[in-house]
């Protein structure tokens, strides 16, 4: 089970009074794909016909403090705690073959990770996390170069 915030709400309250300062929507959209940053881990194990992967689309509430402590990354404000808003979907993957979804009916074979990222209209980070996983799955082979470019196919 692996939960996939597609909308992630992030309020902001002043640590000293404990007074909402700011609510507002993350500009971070997820899906179902996105389950390649954490599938890029454990590509050999999805073969396990004892393991059944399910994912959630949830929406969360992330609070933040204003104590000074927190990265600098988020100017000093420390994450307090995250809150499930609710679950938006499932989608439960028994198989390797399942994650054949993903890809798109559209897409010519054979294709590289550009052309997937942009029929997925994804990052092509996502789109080489992607094909990595289904290749170490057996799902997708090398079947060539286009320059310095891999080619995939089935």
């Amino acid at each position: 089970m692996h939960p996939i915030s597609q909308d992630k709400w992030i309020t902001n309250i002043d640590a000293k009074s404990n007074k909402l300062i700011r609510r507002r929507l993350s500009p971070l959209h997820r899906s179902y794909i996105d389950i390649f940053d954490e599938l890029i881990r454990i590509p050999d194990l999805i073969s396990n016909p004892n393991l059944i992967i399910e994912i959630f689309l949830v929406q969360t509430e992330e609070i933040r403090k204003n104590d000074g402590k927190g990265s600098w990354r988020r100017r000093g404000w420390s994450i307090c705690d995250q809150k499930l808003i609710g679950v938006l979907g499932k989608k439960e993957f028994n198989n390797p073959y399942d994650f054949l979804d993903f890809i798109p009916k559209s897409l010519d074979v054979p294709f590289t990770n550009f052309e997937l990222a942009q029929s997925l209209n994804k990052p092509i980070g996502l789109a080489r996390k992607m094909s990595y996983c289904l290749r170490k799955m057996g799902l997708l082979k090398v079947i060539g170069k286009r320059g310095k470019y891999l080619l995939y196919g089935f």
